[in-house]
């Protein structure tokens, strides 16, 4: 997050191809920027569920008492590694071979020819014309047919750090590519990032499965479950310095593929076949870097929340909501417990925080401590989102429960939205302060978290499923201020 960039002005024309995720016309012509205070049922998204399905949390994992697979696997040691990875195949073929017919033109969904295991740290192995030394890796070999995973040193440390479902995850993903093989989804002249969302997008669709109970050897909630296997999505994504989404080996940022594996989840796989390179290009957040200050962090400090105070002000300005007072120190509230490190109090239009809380939240995140903290952006948006919540009371709107944490999400995302410029796609956005690809996936972690306000009513409630954290945020970002009051009332 950078704040001071030299800015074009927002009479700039739109022209060209939109790389970024959605057009300055879209954000500032086509959508309201005034929260209503009456607002309609269209488009009413519900907080008790995920796509369709009951909003909870429970078991997430291998299912007890399950038989376990006995899928031939070249090179196995027989261990725990190999016998989750194995079982997680099982599962996904299973349900590729019940929906591959009614969903590609009755075609037979055929299992891959050989799957194999390797020991990443062993000299000498070689698959699909390379050395299997240090890949610490799991793939799909289109040449051979082969899915084949490190079971010496990747599924070990996803099972550490997010449990047993990250290996489901990442396996599901590589069968996922298979799919496009055999569905003939995407030309082999398509970009890498356009097979990597769809295969994000096929995973989706089996976890929806999952969800549904439909696996034979794991369950997932659609709660704290699907919240560790999004995760999983943001340990793997690309980042700043994996270049833009033009790259060979370009998989997407975080947003990029939490957004895939959401479409899928909801649409299913004729959702995924849809997925091609005119909208991976229109909604990507992985543009291109025009400035060397452009992914520069913002520290948490006085003059920089004044900037970022500022900001705030001018995106909201055309809602007539006064401004709120901030504070930089916590402070009670008649009536209220509050909340840290920022909190909103409705009888005096205050802000309050803690500059050492959000401070911590602001330490960059360490890819190998998902315990770490979130990253600037992610702290500036628990400061917006208690701004947030002084429009919608403005507004009259409800500021507890689950659809008060949702629109205050969904506000969130459009101010990030009105922050982003890229010079490919011609945005123009407010002010001078910038986000960057990498900010927008602080966010999408913090979300994911238990612990975030981005997400959070005035009392500091939040919807179980991340999934609708997610996705609310992904709204205002996409669409602006108008969805925000229409589906969250």
């Amino acid at each position: 997050m950078a704040a001071g960039s030299a800015g074009t002005g927002r009479s700039r024309r739109i022209v060209g191809v939109v790389l970024a995720l959605i057009s300055c016309v879209a954000l500032l012509g086509g959508c309201s920027r005034v929260i209503s205070g009456t607002p309609t049922t269209a488009g009413r998204a519900a907080t008790d569920d995920v796509a369709g399905l009951p909003a909870s949390n429970g078991p997430s994992g291998p299912k007890s008492g399950a038989q376990p697979s006995t899928l031939p696997v070249e090179g196995t040691d027989n261990g725990e590694m190999d016998r989750l990875a194995r079982d997680a195949v099982a599962d996904v073929q299973s349900y590729w071979r019940q929906r591959f017919p009614e969903s590609f033109d009755g075609k037979e969904f055929e299992p891959v020819k050989k799957l194999v295991s390797y020991d990443s740290g062993a000299p000498g192995g070689n698959l699909c014309g390379k050395s299997t030394q240090g890949a610490e890796n799991a793939f799909y070999c289109a040449q051979e047919d082969t899915v084949a995973w490190d079971r010496a040193q990747l599924l070990p440390q996803l099972r550490a750090s997010f449990g047993p479902m990250a290996v489901v995850t990442v396996l599901a993903h590589e069968m996922g590519h298979a799919v496009q093989a055999r569905a003939g989804t995407a030309p082999p002249d398509a970009p890498a990032i356009v097979l990597e969302q769809q295969a994000d997008c096929f995973t989706g669709t089996f976890f929806r499965h999952v969800a549904e109970g439909g696996a034979e050897h794991f369950q997932v909630s659609t709660g704290d479950g699907l919240n560790e296997v999004m995760g999983v999505l943001n340990y793997i994504r690309d980042t700043p310095a994996d270049g833009d989404f033009t790259g060979t080996g370009a998989h997407g940022s975080a947003f990029d593929r939490v957004t895939a594996f959401q479409d899928g989840f909801s649409g299913g796989p004729q959702r995924c076949a849809e997925l091609d390179a005119a909208e991976v290009k229109q909604r990507t957040t992985q543009f291109r870097f025009w400035q060397d200050d452009q992914e520069q962090d913002l520290p948490v400090d006085q003059r920089n929340l004044t900037q970022v105070r500022d900001s705030l002000r001018e995106v909201f300005r055309d809602t007539g909501a006064q401004p709120p007072q901030i504070v930089g120190e916590p402070r009670s509230c008649p009536g209220m417990r509050g909340t840290r490190p920022v909190s909103y109090c409705p009888a005096t239009n205050t802000v309050s925080l803690s500059m050492d809380g959000l401070q911590k939240i602001a330490n960059p995140p360490a890819k190998d401590d998902p315990n770490s903290g979130y990253g600037d952006f992610a702290a500036y948006a628990q400061f917006a989102s208690r701004y947030a919540l002084s429009v919608q009371r403005a507004a009259g709107l409800p500021l507890e429960g689950g659809n008060a944490g949702l629109r205050t999400a969904c506000m969130v995302g459009s101010w990030s939205g009105l922050l982003v410029e890229d010079p490919i796609g011609q945005r123009n956005p407010v002010g001078k302060l910038r986000i960057a690809p990498g900010d927008v996936d602080e966010g999408v972690a913090a979300l994911l978290g238990g612990d975030s306000l981005i997400a959070a009513g005035i009392n500091g409630e939040q919807v179980p499923a991340g999934f609708a954290r997610v996705e609310a945020f992904r709204t205002g970002f996409q669409q602006g201020f108008a969805p925000c009051s229409t589906r969250y009332p």
